[in-house]
């Protein structure tokens, strides 16, 4: 995949602060002419490079972390069954002593089946171990592209307050959240017209209630685009063992790091999982040594992303989207 020239970078960088705002707000931001900024947009996302969409909040989510064994020449085939499964959020072929990683999205009371039933059901796997979440201290929607100044992120970010917490920790929308949220999850930039004509409500109600679930933080916008395009090419997920009283020093470090797209505590025989993304693997040799004398981590297993095939309930061909696959408002 190509990098991306300076300007594109700058857009994309924009639409991940705020993937709602006007051409004309980016372009003053930016201070590109509107109509730059609106071509440059268009062409990544009418290519499949770059799309826009709507997810629930990664924290409000019941989620977990996936390895899998395949059986030798099922991998690729493995990898596109997760693929279609509408409880994968994301993804990858990867090295070492798996073959599959998978981020699932998954409500608890149907983590079993899907478990011990629907994925030992795919022709080809012969192991698979599951990691639940339990908290995560950073996710792909927190993850910016450092190439904007302070000034200019300010200029773009809304002022919503921080995703509030129900008691258990997720918040269940609505069936009238429900019906809005479907028709922004392959179009995080439908106009309120768009959404009040999808789901026939009027455009003041379809404001409104957009507007609350932004705000609320149910409903994030994510722009999602492949790490490499960005000058990311070397891609890993990070499985580390930490001492209990270490994991939230260690989390909390590992999600400031700009090379950190996620951070998770799990439960299982690792306590932490982080996805990174480096310009190449020198940079990334080079960050495990730098955490790897980190107070409580007691070893780190690294697998290599070799091939992303789903990110953020989008399929992928070649990095480029092919067509959503998640749990709501599949086409």
């Amino acid at each position: 995949m190509q990098p991306l020239d300076g300007a594109d970078l700058r857009v994309v960088a924009a639409l991940q602060v705020n993937g709602r705002a006007t051409w004309d707000r980016i372009g003053r931001v930016l201070a590109e002419p509107t109509r730059n900024v609106a071509r440059r947009a268009t062409r990544l996302m009418d290519s499949g490079v770059l799309s826009v969409i709507g997810l629930l909040d990664d924290r409000r989510l019941s989620s977990a972390a996936l390895r899998l064994r395949c059986r030798p020449g099922s991998v690729i085939e493995v990898g596109t069954a997760l693929t279609e499964l509408p409880q994968t959020r994301s993804v990858a072929l990867v090295s070492g002593s798996v073959d599959c990683a998978a981020e699932l999205s998954v409500a608890d009371e149907s983590l079993v089946d899907l478990l011990f039933r629907d994925i030992p059901a795919i022709d080809g796997v012969l192991e698979s171990t599951a990691y639940p979440a339990l908290k995560y201290f950073s996710t792909p929607l927190d993850w910016h592209l450092g190439v904007l100044t302070p000034q200019e992120v300010e200029g773009l970010r809304e002022r919503y307050a921080p995703p509030e917490r129900s008691p258990r920790g997720v918040e269940e929308p609505s069936a009238e959240d429900g019906r809005i949220i479907a028709a922004v999850v392959t179009d995080g930039r439908a106009t309120h017209a768009e959404v009040a004509a999808a789901t026939g409500i009027s455009e003041s109600t379809a404001r409104r209630r957009l507007d609350s679930l932004l705000r609320r933080g149910v409903l994030r916008i994510r722009a999602e685009i492949e790490p490499a395009y960005l000058g990311l090419p070397a891609e890993a997920v990070l499985w580390l063992r930490v001492a209990e009283n270490e994991v939230e020093a260690v989390g909390h470090t590992l999600a400031a790091r700009p090379e950190v797209r996620y951070a998770v505590a799990v439960a299982g025989d690792h306590q932490l999982v982080a996805q990174v993304a480096m310009p190449g693997r020198t940079e990334l040799y080079g960050f495990l040594r730098e955490i790897g004398g980190m107070p409580g981590i007691r070893a780190i297993e690294t697998t290599m992303m070799l091939r992303p095939l789903k990110r953020g309930f989008m399929i992928k061909r070649d990095g480029r989207v092919e067509r959503w696959a998640g749990p709501i408002g599949s086409p």
